[in-house]
C-alpha cells in the first residue's frame, strides 16, 4: 500500500526534474494565466466567448442559465481529450541538433499539458451532473539573473451538478451549480542550486499534497431579448466559483463575475451563433487591467442539428482576447462518437500582447 500511494509521487517528481533541464535554467516570464477545472474545445475554437451562448452540458461549467437552453436529453458516456502548446509539440515532433535548437528558442517560455476525461455524465432542459478529471503540467521560468521555475503538476477531479428555472413569460433564465473537486499534486519553486541536490526526487516526493476536497456555486442569470430581424439574443451574467477554489500550492481558481451577449440565427440552412463576453469583469485575476485581454469574441457555423445537441459539422472562429482561435466539430449521424478541435491562444504575460502561448486541443465523445 505504502508503495502504490508513492508512485505518482515519484512520477511528478521525475516530470518537475524534466522540466527544469528542458527550459535550461535560464530567460524570463511573468506568467498570469488563470486556473480553470475544465474547458469545453467548442468555446476554445469561438475565443471561449461562451458565457451567454452555453446550450450543452458545459453550462455546468461556464453559466448554469444556460441548462434552460438545452433542448435534448444527453448522456455522454465518455470523453478524452487533451491540450498541448506549441512549444511541447515542437519539442516532441523535433530530433537530434533540431531539438537543441529549439531548447534555446523556447527558453522563457512555457510548457503546458493538460490531459482530461469526463464519464457518466447527463444533460437534460433544466437540469444535469457531470463528472470529470484531469492532469497537467505547467512550468516557467523567471528571472534571467538568478533564474528560478516555477512548476505546478497536478492531478484533479470531482463533480458538478445544475438547476435552472425559467421566469418572466419565459424571457429569463436563473441558474445554479455546485462543484465538488479534490486536488493532489506539487506546485513548487526550484532554484539552480537545488538541481544540484542529489535528494531533489526525495524532497519533491515529500512536497506532494494532497488537500482537502474544495466545493464552490455558480450562480448565473439570462435574459432572452425580442428578436431583432432574425436575431435571437441575449445577455447574461455569472458569477463563477464563489467563495473561490483554494488547492494550496497547486494554485487557486478564483471568484470571477463575467458577462456575455450572444445571438442567434438561420441563413440558407446554416445555424449562426455570434458571442461576446467580458471575463473577470472586476479585473481581480490581472495585475494589469486590460479590456482588450479580458473581451473574448466568437462565431460558430453549423449544419444539420443532431438529437444530441450538437451539429453534424460545424466551424468556428474568434479572438481570445488579443488573439485569434478557431476549430471544427464533427458529429456523424448514427455513429454515437464526436470530435471536437480548437487551436487559440493564452495570454501569459502581465499584460495584453505581452507574450502569446500557441495551443491546440482535441475531445473525443461517446454520447447518446
Amino acid at each position: 500500500m505504502i508503495q502504490s500511494r508513492k508512485k505518482p509521487q515519484r512520477l511528478l517528481a521525475r516530470c518537475l526534474i524534466a522540466v527544469g533541464l528542458l527550459f535550461g535554467l535560464s530567460g524570463t516570464t511573468w506568467a498570469e494565466e488563470v486556473q480553470h477545472l475544465r474547458y469545453s474545445v467548442r468555446a476554445l475554437g469561438m475565443g471561449n466567448a461562451f458565457i451567454a451562448s452555453v446550450n450543452d452540458e458545459f453550462s455546468l461549467y461556464y453559466n448554469p442559465a444556460g441548462l434552460e437552453s438545452v433542448k435534448n436529453y444527453t448522456f455522454e458516456a465518455l470523453s478524452v481529450g487533451a491540450a498541448v502548446n506549441q512549444n511541447l509539440l515542437d519539442i516532441a515532433q523535433a530530433s537530434g541538433s533540431d531539438a537543441t535548437a529549439l531548447l534555446g528558442q523556447i527558453t522563457g517560455n512555457k510548457i503546458y499539458f493538460e490531459g482530461n476525461g469526463s464519464f457518466l455524465s447527463f444533460t437534460a432542459p433544466g437540469w444535469g451532473w457531470s463528472l470529470f478529471s484531469s492532469i497537467v503540467l505547467d512550468g516557467t521560468v523567471h528571472n534571467p539573473v538568478v533564474p528560478y521555475i516555477t512548476t505546478n503538476a497536478y492531478a484533479q477531479a470531482g463533480g458538478v451538478f445544475g438547476l435552472s428555472m425559467n421566469f418572466d413569460d419565459g424571457l429569463l433564465d436563473v441558474g445554479a451549480s455546485i462543484k465538488q473537486v479534490s486536488r493532489a499534486g506539487i506546485g513548487t519553486t526550484l532554484h539552480i542550486v537545488d538541481f544540484l541536490d542529489p535528494n531533489l526526487e526525495q524532497n519533491l516526493r515529500d512536497q506532494f499534497e494532497t488537500g482537502a476536497p474544495q466545493k464552490s456555486v455558480d450562480l448565473g442569470a439570462t435574459y432572452h431579448i425580442e428578436d431583432y430581424y432574425l436575431f435571437q439574443t441575449k445577455v447574461s451574467a455569472v458569477l463563477r466559483n464563489i467563495s473561490g477554489l483554494d488547492f494550496g500550492t497547486t494554485g487557486k481558481i478564483p471568484t470571477t463575475l463575467d458577462f456575455g451577449i450572444a445571438s442567434e440565427s438561420e441563413f440558407f440552412g446554416v445555424d449562426v451563433l455570434l458571442a461576446a463576453d467580458l471575463v473577470d469583469a472586476t479585473f481581480k485575476t490581472t495585475k494589469v487591467k486590460s479590456l482588450r485581454r479580458n473581451l473574448n469574441i466568437g462565431a460558430e457555423f453549423g449544419l444539420f442539428m443532431r438529437s444530441n445537441g450538437h451539429h453534424v459539422i460545424s466551424y468556428r472562429l474568434g479572438m481570445k482576447g488579443p488573439y485569434p482561435s478557431s476549430g471544427f466539430t464533427f458529429n456523424p449521424p448514427y455513429i454515437p462518437i464526436m470530435i471536437d478541435y480548437a487551436q487559440w491562444s493564452e495570454e501569459i504575460g502581465a499584460y495584453s500582447g505581452a507574450l502569446r502561448d500557441r495551443r491546440q486541443a482535441v475531445q473525443i465523445a461517446i454520447n447518446f
